[in-house]
């Protein structure tokens, strides 16, 4: 009886573990012509896998991952364009310091600018400024007649530069600038009369930043200084400005 319960639980087993073959290859002339199709092929799918004959070793086809796909570009905002052309305007304040008449006679005031700016790449521009500045006597007026005393002196400047940004693409942009113009400083006496003074070339250099508030809008400021050198006299200027900047356009 013993014998009988072993052999019975040997059978059982060996079913069990022949059942996945059995399922492949079904039975009878169906089993035989599976395996004999199996035999004769390179690859075989079975259940939405492909079964592959690999150096005489059958093995399953590893699923392909998708092919990895680069991100879209990012479009360019209209300040990093080249060819954008946009406009500011900002107020002002400064001093004069050196030993030309200019800077013997006055010593501070404010002013006004416009400026406007050319992308030549993403990260550079061509500006030009138009500036009227004006500076207050050291000394009071005289008011004695037929004595004059001066009482204030307007500087008239035109100028290109050369911006560069940093960090073009965020909403904060900071920027240094360089470049040269023409100063055209007039004195305004009190009695109405007016003569040039120290008229000339002067270089410029700077650094500010635009804050964006809207893709178009931007707060501009800058700290500026101006050096010339007119008849062995030199007039030199430090201003600090604050305005708006816009980029008209699509």
């Amino acid at each position: 009886m013993r014998i009988r319960a072993w052999g019975a639980a040997a059978f059982g087993l060996a079913l069990a573990l022949a059942a996945p073959v059995v399922s492949y290859a079904g039975s009878g002339a169906a089993a035989e012509a599976a395996s004999q199709r199996i035999a004769s092929a390179e690859a075989v799918p079975i259940e939405g896998r492909t079964l592959l004959m690999r150096e005489g070793t059958w093995a399953f086809e590893a699923r392909r991952q998708p092919e990895p796909t680069a991100p879209p570009a990012r479009a360019r905002q209209r300040r990093e364009r080249p060819n954008t052309i946009s406009l500011g305007f900002q107020g002002q304040y400064g001093a004069v310091r050196g030993n030309s008449r200019i800077a013997d006679g006055f010593d501070q005031g404010a002013g006004y600018a416009f400026r406007f700016r050319y992308m030549l790449s993403s990260h550079s521009a061509l500006g030009f400024s138009f500036e009227h500045q004006r500076f207050g006597s050291i000394q009071p007026p005289l008011n004695n007649p037929g004595a004059f005393a001066d009482s204030h002196t307007v500087v008239t400047t035109v100028a290109a530069e050369g911006v560069f940004f940093i960090h073009r693409e965020r909403e904060f942009n900071p920027y240094f600038l360089g470049g040269f113009g023409f100063a055209t400083p007039d004195i305004i006496y009190t009695e109405s009369q007016a003569a040039r003074s120290n008229e000339g070339l002067f270089a410029t250099v700077g650094t500010g930043f635009e804050r964006f508030v809207r893709p178009r809008f931007s707060i501009d400021v800058s700290i500026r200084g101006y050096a010339s050198i007119s008849n062995s006299e030199v007039t030199t200027i430090g201003q600090i400005a604050a305005g708006i900047h816009l980029y008209p356009g699509d």
